[in-house]
């Protein structure tokens, strides 16, 4: 199971993205609230509208607005990476790209309060490693700085070597209407950069057909942990499909709760969503080592279709619902509609306890709940 944890190699490989273009493309609006950008924008132009940007770089741009002002990124692609470092709303117009081929992202948020709407960001990849489309970091000074109260609204991030959309060590933060689409994880919560992940919103997004892993992953790989974040009506369709078969093998789930050896994933609400034809489980629990705090979690008043395509340890079989811990676990899985699977709820490890599985609605479905030992 991919579940974009090599993120240290994000890291390593971000200062490829360090050669920014801090110094503004012109001064006609440098102190103004509201700057444009445009291919065609001229330095010193009024810049008070596309027709009149002084921008050509989305970066240049904003590195001279001011703290509260306004970038507008006029239509057209743009070959770059932005680093925002000051509270800004950076806001596309249609037809908006950011291209950030051979870098390790195309927005990094490394300041509280940031609003970033209406952009296209795609192609994020350096040399195959894990690169993102939108992430709550950026670079600064040669080190990844992560912030909170960062919003992620109206965008499309597709074909990114990472996540479409990283919530990675932020508070605050919310994801919403965004779609995601041909990344190795359509959205992506986690902790690697020394903070927790804690009380984000990932709200009515689309997060579909991202082959290299999970349509939603909540993971945990650092030991600072994810918890209070909520899940709430989005749709998570055919995740994991990049490879033919094998359980674990690059597949993934609608959502999963995940952490492969230090922390936990806890205190989170899965509620309202759509989850079908992705290669785990539509709903995914997978805790790899003993001790790893998974308590508190509760999913209720999802559409669960047929999902477990590709299969996982212990469960050859098309799966709605799938509870992996290496220790016992108790989880609320309650109010969901399940339906056409061969198994409703699989639980592996454990033992699980599953609070309130007979209050599903289970249709269609051969075997309600089963279990095996074996969880690892």
């Amino acid at each position: 199971m991919r579940h974009a944890s090599v993120r240290t190699a994000l890291i390593g490989v971000v200062g490829v993205a360090a050669a920014l273009p801090w110094v503004a493309a012109g001064t006609a609006s440098a102190a103004t609230s509201t700057v444009y950008v445009s291919p065609s924008g001229s330095p010193g132009a009024a810049d008070y509208s596309c027709a009149s940007a002084a921008y050509r770089s989305v970066q240049a741009a904003v590195s001279a607005v001011p703290v509260w002002g306004r970038v507008i990124v006029c239509a057209g692609t743009y070959d770059e990476s932005v680093t925002v470092t000051k509270s800004i709303r950076l806001q596309g117009r249609r037809g908006a790209t950011i291209d950030a081929a051979g870098h390790s992202y195309g927005v990094g948020v490394a300041a509280p309060d940031v609003t970033v709407s209406g952009l296209t960001v795609e192609n994020a990849s350096v040399g195959g490693t894990l690169a993102d489309g939108i992430v709550t970091a950026g670079l600064v000074n040669g080190a990844m700085v992560p912030a909170d109260h960062v919003t992620i609204t109206g965008d499309v991030t597709k074909d990114n070597d990472g996540s479409g959309i990283d919530l990675n060590s932020t508070s605050d933060s919310s994801a919403f209407g965004d779609l995601s689409t041909g990344n190795a994880v359509g959205i992506n919560v986690s902790d690697d950069f020394d903070q927790p992940a804690a009380h984000n919103r990932i709200s009515g997004n689309v997060t579909s057909d991202n082959p290299g892993g999970c349509g939603i992953a909540l993971a945990d790989h650092t030991g600072k942990g994810i918890f209070g974040n909520v899940v709430s009506g989005n749709v998570s369709d055919d995740n994991g499909l990049g490879t033919p078969s094998a359980p674990n093998a690059s597949a993934g789930s609608g959502v999963i709760l995940a952490a492969p050896a230090a922390g936990g994933v806890y205190e989170n609400v899965i509620e309202g969503n759509t989850f079908a034809g992705n290669g785990h489980a539509g709903f995914d629990v997978h805790a790899h080592a003993p001790g790893l705090n998974f308590s508190g979690n509760v999913v209720t008043g999802n559409r669960i279709g047929v999902n477990n395509l590709r299969t996982s340890e212990g469960d050859p079989d098309t799966t709605g619902v799938y509870l992996g811990d290496a220790s016992p676990l108790t989880i609320t899985v309650l109010g969901n509609v399940i339906a056409g699977d061969h198994f409703g709820i699989f639980a592996a490890g454990g033992p699980v306890t599953v609070l309130g599985g007979r209050q599903n609605d289970f249709r269609h479905v051969t075997v309600d709940s089963a279990s095996t030992a074996v969880f690892s």
